[in-house]
């Protein structure tokens, strides 16, 4: 699972790459939005669907059939929003191309299923098998990718790759590992999926939205690249986590199942003073390193500041420390205080991106760590709370 979560890292870098040395960062400007907005959304409705199904089949119960109605209700929601937001930007931000609003819908569709399947196999512990699903789904998209660059080398041909590594996945047929029981009553899933979904939303704005606040402060097509490719390499901490924490998720049931909760915030608290610590060397070695790790694997014109990248890469190892605190309060049900948490943090970095002046990527930047750094505090506050 860990070899299959950074393989496909590597493989999402490399399809990046290809792409934005291909046809250039202007060019490239319209999958750099298309991918943020899958992440965002797929993180936000997808990745809550994937613990409801990981939580419950860890628990003995069956998914399928029931679990796909609420798939379907969120694979819905993520699909007409995506596709709203593409048409009303079209001329914007996807150079008035609607390849783009099918492409958009598709992605919905596709992860959705990529998403379920993820939490069949975590849930029954066949966690060698997620880690091949991230290098199918990563693996497909590259090689599609690399196919059409030699044959079209533009952004719509990039777009339809993506959407080939979503359903990829489905070559791994998970459903047949799905054999728990039936008749075992399931948890509200209602309550599960909007307390998950309040929280990861506003995460998400935090985590993937820095190109997207770019564009919003008048940020040009290259700065947006710049800012997509440094947020979506420093990411890396964050991908890493939501591949895996399917393995850590059910550990976590098993302790509050056995009535354990006590032990459960010991380990948010744990986490969290970890996160704090390393989330200062992280800025320290962005701040080093940072520019020049973006520049020699994207190439020069892609190079963020020094202060840009020291702050984003102190605000992901943030960000990954709450997630993973964050994974405690799943296990006990009580998603609604990731809500609370994410809001937080989401508050905080608004203010902040008010407060501060300068360039668009640098009060992003700075936004984007204090909001991070706040959630943290939140989480490890409302994980021990009983």
């Amino acid at each position: 699972m860990v070899a299959g979560a950074v393989l496909g890292a590597i493989l999402a870098y490399a399809f990046q790459r290809a792409g934005g040395m291909a046809i250039g960062p202007e060019a490239f400007a319209p999958i750099s939005v298309l991918w943020t907005l899958l992440f965002i959304l797929a993180t936000v409705l997808l990745v809550p669907v994937e613990q409801y199904v990981t939580r419950e089949v860890a628990s003995g119960r069956r998914a399928l059939p029931h679990d796909l109605k609420p798939m379907w209700a969120m694979a819905a929601i993520a699909a007409a929003l995506g596709g709203g937001f593409v048409a009303i930007t079209l001329e914007d931000l996807f150079e008035g191309d609607w390849q783009y609003v099918a492409q958009i819908v598709l992605l919905m569709v596709g992860y959705a299923l990529l998403f379920f399947g993820k939490g069949v196999l975590a849930g029954t512990r066949h966690f060698a098998k997620v880690g091949w699903v991230l290098i199918v789904e990563n693996g497909a998209r590259l090689g599609i990718g690399l196919i059409v660059i030699r044959l079209f080398a533009d952004a719509p041909s990039l777009g339809w790759a993506m959407v080939a590594g979503g359903f990829a996945a489905l070559a791994l047929r998970w459903w047949r590992l799905d054999r728990g029981d039936l008749e075992r009553p399931a948890a509200p899933a209602r309550r599960f999926l909007a307390g998950y979904v309040g929280g990861t939303a506003t995460s998400q704005i935090l985590l993937a939205g820095a190109p997207l606040a770019v564009a919003a402060l008048g940020g040009s097509p290259a700065l947006i690249s710049i800012v997509f490719i440094t947020f979506t390499l420093f990411r890396a901490p964050m991908t890493f986590i939501f591949a895996v924490q399917g393995r850590i998720l059910p550990y976590l049931v098993r302790l509050h199942h056995d009535g354990d909760d006590r032990r459960l915030g010991k380990i948010a608290l744990g986490v969290v003073g970890a996160g704090a610590v390393l989330a200062l060397v992280g800025s320290l070695v962005g701040w080093l390193v940072g520019s020049d790790v973006v520049a020699l694997l994207f190439g020069s014109e892609f190079a963020p500041s020094r202060l840009v990248a020291g702050l984003a890469a102190g605000g992901v190892v943030a960000a990954s420390a709450a997630q993973i605190a964050s994974q405690t309060l799943v296990a006990e049900g009580r998603t609604p205080r990731l809500t609370v948490a994410w809001s937080g943090g989401l508050f905080v970095g608004l203010f902040v991106l008010l407060l501060v002046t300068g360039a668009p990527d640098l009060r992003v930047a700075s936004a984007f760590a204090s909001g991070e750094v706040a959630a943290l505090v939140l989480m490890g506050l409302l994980a021990i709370n009983r």
